[in-house]
């Protein structure tokens, strides 16, 4: 591993050539010494908290406690300085109030500690006198060498280390939970008494993330041999991480699973998180894809995040999300089939000679046998009806995994080895509910030894079950990603990336500069539709007219009906504001059109194009958000795009599929694909433009917006009926 220090100032681990000693963060999670600044004996203070949690958590490394008080606790001296500790010292807790906390930064940057924690709340999450004070902090550390986690934190754990600064008993194990809040890692620590099977490797939190950041720790849970899976909470993102946080997520993904429980996914939930830690909570729509698209398995509750943890630790991910339903219980195969379907799962039909064979394994009442199976009372009495059942569902090729449903506790050594032989011989995952997975019965040992996940909830068992299928999904779209970016395919020609092709000609250049001068900061709309077409987006024939006389000669020449529409750089919402006029047949007609719109403009121009009715309008664009950066964006168009909210995002640059899946996982796509007897679209056609306009945006770093709406797309081909595109200031 190596450092790399980016634009923002920030150091973060990137993949080196050949790896070095260790990941920049080793220390923090694996110190050889650790000094509490701000140590105290009094009992309730938090620094009598952390320096008993040292000391008797069995932590192996140096303990140097300061105070300016004499005395000692639990056998260990208070020292009056940093400067009389004896060994090597890599972390620093300081536990002082918020104005308190730059000088004992300066002096822990004056001996070249590596690492400091800062507790105290009253920074960047209060306002601007709380910010400067944390770029304060910033800087002095950096001054010393020193990264900062925090302020506004509460703890890290770290079982290979035995460093436990926190007052919760964790379970070693293999999930990592990196939070923006310390008080949901207590809660999830907590509860993870009830979890047996989940216990942790690291639990860190990022506080305000003034320096090391999500992404910095997350690249680090990324390189780390004790975590299997990783849970990750975040309400935002600090201005400008959210692209390298985006990065390593896929680079993570492509490993292990990272979860990632999600707030600030309303307005009112955003607001609370700008309070709370001062992070910037990205649009919800777009955080959600966006997110996803780079790995992420997203949750949207805490009470299930362990148990759903647990599924990952203990199970494969499946190839897919085709989902067998296999048990005891109508009423339960129903409420199952419900969850599952909710969950994102499928339930494909058994063909019918499996299901003959199943038919002959199970009593002759039994009724529900096409997935879900159903044993009709047999297990209760013969548990080898699982083996006989389950082994040829398994095999099924319409099966990616099983969930075994209303369980008796009744499993027995053969059973549950029969269990864990069929996931491991077919990589496909298998969760169990049963009705009394909650109590402590000798039946569930020969499973949990095994690894098998239990559930006392159906519905839980199939949200877990379809968590596991979007990891599946998610390991593979990073994998995807990251080859793109090896095999050298940016720029593409059919992927989103910076490629600028030809030079902008000089009235293009001209165009960009002048929208920066203005209010709006927008382009005409002349200068826009040839920006697009310039990057390959088909646009009408088009004619400008300044008077009456040259909108008759520009209808005339271009042919009836046509469009006139009120054209100034100003008039962003032409439609809004009355300034598009639509399928004009006579000179008559494009007289009053002309009148009307040349009243909204003060007698300036009135651009006409050639009127094209049928087809479906579609939305095309690319933006910069404030978090991920670049995105691109399509759903159903025209006027009511809005209203009808069908759209999907995707970060860029992107590889060609990811483009091709966003057009696919939009509600106007059946009408593409020619729903309701209409002809098809040929989705290339929107792929291209989308492309295009991806390598717009990349390729013109002062673009902010480009949209192409309506596109209008039928089978004989997609053409931009208006464009827009906004500049930065």
């Amino acid at each position: 591993m190596s450092l790399r220090f980016w634009p923002e100032g920030r150091a973060r681990a990137v993949m080196a050539e050949t790896p070095d000693a260790g990941h920049p963060l080793a220390r923090l999670l694996d110190p050889r010494g650790v000094a509490v600044l701000g140590a105290s004996r009094a009992p309730g203070k938090y620094g009598t908290i952390l320096l008993t949690s040292l000391i008797e958590g069995g932590y192996r490394g140096g303990i140097y406690p300061v105070s300016p008080k004499s005395g000692d606790l639990l056998g260990h001296r208070f020292l009056s300085s940093l400067d009389e500790a004896q060994g090597p010292v890599d972390l620093a807790l300081i536990v002082r109030p918020a104005p308190e906390v730059l000088p004992a930064v300066r002096e822990v940057a004056r001996r070249g500690i590596p690492f400091a924690i800062v507790y105290a709340a009253g920074f960047s999450e209060h306002g601007e006198e709380g910010r400067l004070l944390e770029r304060t902090l910033v800087e002095t550390a950096r001054a010393g060498g020193t990264r900062l986690v925090g302020p506004n934190c509460m703890n890290i754990y770290s079982a290979p280390a035995r460093l436990n600064l926190s007052a919760i008993p964790f379970r070693p194990g293999g999930l990592a939970f990196l939070s923006a809040s310390g008080n949901l890692g207590f809660a999830l620590g907590h509860e993870a008494g009830k979890h047996p099977a989940v216990g942790f490797s690291r639990f860190i939190s990022a506080g305000n993330q003034a320096d090391l950041a999500l992404d910095d720790y997350l690249d680090y849970l990324r390189t780390d041999p004790a975590t299997r899976a990783v849970l990750v909470f975040a309400e935002g993102f600090v201005r400008g991480r959210g692209p390298a946080f985006l990065e390593t997520l896929t680079r993570t993904a492509a490993e292990k699973p990272v979860l990632l429980l999600r707030g600030a996914r309303t307005r009112e939930g955003q607001g609370t998180a700008l309070s709370h830690t001062g992070a910037l909570a990205g649009a919800s729509e777009a955080a959600r894809q966006g997110l996803e698209q780079a790995g992420a398995v997203l949750l949207d509750r805490a009470d299930e995040a362990l148990a759903v943890a647990r599924a990952f630790l203990e199970s494969p991910l499946p190839a897919g999300p085709r989902a067998a339903l296999v048990g005891e219980g109508g009423g339960h195969a129903t409420l199952l089939s419900d969850a599952a379907v909710e969950a994102g799962l499928r339930l494909e039909t058994l063909p019918d000679p499996l299901v003959a064979a199943l038919r002959e394994q199970l009593p002759p009442f039994a009724a529900i046998l096409t997935n879900p199976v159903e044993f009709a009372g047999k297990s209760e009495y013969d548990p080898r009806v699982y083996e006989k059942v389950l082994g040829p569902v398994l095999g099924w090729s319409g099966c990616d995994l099983a969930i075994l449903f209303g369980g008796y506790a009744l499993y027995d050594e053969a059973l549950a080895d029969f269990l864990g032989r069929s996931r491991r011989e077919t990589g496909k995952p298998i969760l169990i509910h049963d009705l009394y997975a909650d109590e402590d019965r000798p039946a569930f040992g020969p499973l949990r030894d095994r690894g098998l996940p239990l559930f006392a909830s159906a519905e839980l068992a199939a949200r877990a079950a379809g968590a596991l299928a979007r990891g599946g999904r998610a390991r593979s779209r990073a994998r995807r990603a990251l080859a793109w970016r090896r095999q050298g395919r940016e720029p593409s020609p059919s992927g989103a990336s910076a490629d600028p092709g030809t030079p902008l000609p000089g009235d293009l250049r001209a165009a960009l500069v002048a929208a920066r001068g203005r209010v709006e900061r927008a382009l005409s709309e002349a200068d826009a539709a040839a920006l697009v077409a310039h990057f390959g987006v088909p646009v009408l024939p088009a004619t400008l007219a300044r008077g009456e006389e040259e909108a008759l000669r520009a209808a005339q020449t271009l042919g009836y009906p046509v469009v006139l529409k009120a054209h100034a750089a100003s008039l962003v919402h032409k439609s809004a504001a009355g300034g598009v006029h639509l399928d004009l047949r006579t000179s008559e007609e494009v007289l009053r059109a002309w009148r009307a719109a040349s009243r909204l403009t003060r007698g300036a121009e009135t651009r006409l194009t050639p009127y094209r009715p049928g087809g479906v309008e579609t939305i095309t664009g690319a933006r910069r958000d404030p978090q991920f950066g670049p995105l691109l964006l399509f759903g159903a168009g025209g006027i009511l795009a809005e209203l009808a909210a069908d759209r999907a995002l995707r970060t860029l640059p992107c590889p060609p599929e990811e483009i091709e899946e966003m057009v696919a996982d939009t509600r106007v796509s059946r009408l593409l694909a020619g729903a309701r007897g209409g002809a098809g679209v040929e989705a290339g056609a929107i792929t291209a433009v989308l492309a295009a306009l991806g390598r717009l945006l990349l390729a013109l770093p002062e673009v902010s917006d480009v949209e192409v709406n309506p596109l209008r797309c039928a089978a004989d081909g997609v053409v931009a009926l208006d464009a827009r595109v906004l500049v930065l200031p």
